[in-house]
């Protein structure tokens, strides 16, 4: 072999043992930059240990730590009965658990977190291993090194599946019971409406009956024609019930301030008061805001009932109010005949009266609690067998 030729390959077995060598340096600075970063990670781990053991041992709810790319790398019992994976026999990455649609949404949301170092009330749809779909609620936060650098992600994870299963549910009723509401009312007008045509045919008829008896009616007949019509009046009075009772919520609130001094005077200047009942009423009954026709509803109707059933002489009724903290109690007594407890829940249904009489629908008082329902009041009563009676209600300020 030429002289030549062994400098040219002395030359090349040089350059191959520096390139070794470089490489070799190269391959150590790699090692010793992958040690300290191991170092680095294992002295975080280390220093949030303890903080993580504190935190397994109170927490309740699922927890996960996990990189910053998905995988987790420590949960908590509960965490693991959730998902149903065991890091330690299983490879866990919580991106694959997610529902596709709610992926993107993810992703945006760790950017945020990343951004702004934590992040609530998170909600998505992610997938057990058993492949059950869950939704999930997550309040997470970023663990930061000791140069302040984003290492880990943080959180606890609550299960809200039955809570979303319960509102759904919960607003599905609501609608269903909306539609139903409003067919209801639209079947009493209709029905009201409906009824009210024959009767007054009816009405008609007996008159014309009537007419043609007059000449040799006894004092039987003349008694069945009267109650007859006795009974038409109220079955027209039920009918009207019907119609006023349905309407209640019907009717567009007008809420402004009204003063009820001035309302209840009104309803005592239009309505029939015998002349031996006396209406004693308090000199400092409050304006507030609402609908006048509603309120109006509200105290003729208590007040009509107390005069129907005070005593035959000397009746009396007393209308008072008393400022509570949110809220004014108001008291409407009367001196009749008295309701006996077994009643006093009964009465405010629709349709059942105490008496007989033609002039009772059964209505009133249903009426009333269905108004002060609307206020969020409430209505109750004291009552004394043949002492008299006091009806309660609250209205807001």
């Amino acid at each position: 072999m030429s002289q030549q030729k062994i400098d040219i390959l002395e030359k090349a077995l040089k350059r191959e043992r520096l390139a070794r060598k470089a490489a070799e340096k190269i391959l150590e600075e790699k090692s010793l930059e992958l040690y300290q970063t191991n170092q680095n990670l294992s002295k975080v781990l280390s220093e949030k240990e303890i903080q993580l053991e504190s935190l397994f041992k109170t927490i309740v709810d699922p927890y996960i730590l996990m990189d910053l790319y998905g995988n987790v790398l420590k949960m908590n019992n509960a965490s693991i009965d959730f998902f149903g994976y065991n890091i330690e026999r299983d490879s866990f990455n919580v991106l694959s658990t997610l529902h596709k649609d709610d992926y993107e949404y993810a992703m945006e949301s760790f950017k945020q977190l990343l951004k702004e170092g934590s992040f609530k009330n998170f909600k998505a749809r992610v997938y057990n291993k058993k492949r059950e779909l869950k939704w999930i609620e997550i309040n997470s936060s970023i663990v930061y090194d000791d140069d302040d650098k984003p290492t880990f992600a943080q959180g606890i994870i609550r299960d809200i599946s039955d809570d979303l299963k319960v509102q759904k549910e919960r607003e599905e009723l609501l609608k269903k019971l909306t539609i139903s509401n409003k067919e209801l009312k639209d079947f009493a007008h209709v029905v009201s409406h409906d009824l009210k045509s024959p009767l007054r045919s009816m009405n008609a008829l007996v008159t014309w009956l009537q007419e043609d008896c007059e000449p040799f009616a006894n004092e039987d007949i003349k008694q069945n024609f009267d109650y007859l019509f006795r009974k038409i009046d109220k079955m027209d009075h039920l009918i009207s019930g019907i119609l006023k009772y349905a309407s209640v919520d019907r009717v567009e609130a007008k809420k402004q301030q009204t003063d009820l001094a001035i309302i209840v005077q009104e309803i005592i200047d239009t309505i029939h008061i015998p002349e031996h009942i006396k209406i004693e009423v308090s000199n400092d009954l409050p304006t507030i805001r609402g609908d006048k026709f509603r309120l109006h509803q509200l105290f003729q109707n208590l007040i009509s009932n107390a005069v129907k059933y005070s005593k035959p002489e000397n009746g009396f009724i007393q209308i008072d109010c008393e400022e509570k903290d949110e809220k004014w109690k108001f008291s409407i007594k009367d001196n009749g005949i008295g309701i006996e407890k077994k009643y006093h829940r009964k009465i405010f249904d629709i349709f059942q009266t105490l008496d007989d009489s033609q002039s009772s629908t059964g209505v009133g008082l249903s009426i009333v609690k269905k108004i002060l329902a609307i206020y969020n009041g409430k209505i109750w009563l004291t009552s004394e067998f043949d002492k008299g009676t006091t009806f309660y209600f609250t209205l807001p300020k």
